[in-house]
Parts: C-alpha cells; structure tokens; sequence
C-alpha cells in the first residue's frame, strides 16, 4: 500500500510569498503618497521603479511547482466519472503528517 504524505510546506511557502507580496505593494503605495508633490504637478512618468526581491521571485516561480499534465489529468477523471478516491491513503497520509508534526515539537518542561 503507498502511503501519501501532505506537504505543508510549499502550501506555506505561497502563502507567505504571497503575503509578502501584498506587504511590499501596500508600503509601496505608502511611499508613492507620501512622496507625491505638495502642488498637485503630476510626477514624472519616466522615474525608475525597483521591484523587491520577493516580488521577482513570485514571477520566477509562475507556478513551477504544479504537475500540469496531473493537474489536467485529474480534472479529466472527475469529468468523465472514472476519478477513484483512495480514502485508506489520504487517512495514512494525514496520520503521517500528524505524527511527524507531534514528534518535532520539544514536550513541556516543568515539574
């Protein structure tokens, strides 16, 4: 029997580049009314803009952690009606993961 094991990790990984995302966009925005003009003259248009580190690695990641052709695969499955659903190995899987996560934390000190 396989066992599957759920990744927390890259689902986490997004999560957090996409917070730091919109993060490094809000206190751009920030930024941008805070150094407008006092006059009201529009600033001009051809001012160099620097994106951050992070920024640039969301557009170089564009999702290369995702199987396409499984992802496309599956979807045909659920279509068609032929989809099976191992419940005995998402069940392992999360057992798995629950374990793994229960053995890395330190236990309680004190008396």
């Amino acid at each position: 029997m396989d066992i599957v094991k759920i990744e927390s990790k890259s689902n986490t990984t997004l999560a957090s580049l996409q917070e730091g995302s919109q993060r490094a966009s809000q206190s751009d925005a920030k930024t941008a009314a805070t150094t407008a003009p006092a006059n009201g003259v529009k600033a001009d248009t051809a001012s160099p803009v620097s994106l951050s580190t992070l920024s640039s690695d969301l557009r170089a990641s564009n999702g290369s952690d995702i199987d396409t052709a499984k992802v496309e695969s599956i979807k045909a499955a659920i279509r068609d009606g032929s989809l099976k659903i191992d419940t005995s190995k998402i069940a392992d899987g999360i057992l798995s993961t629950a374990r793994d996560l229960l053995q890395t934390r330190t236990p309680p000190t004190g008396g």
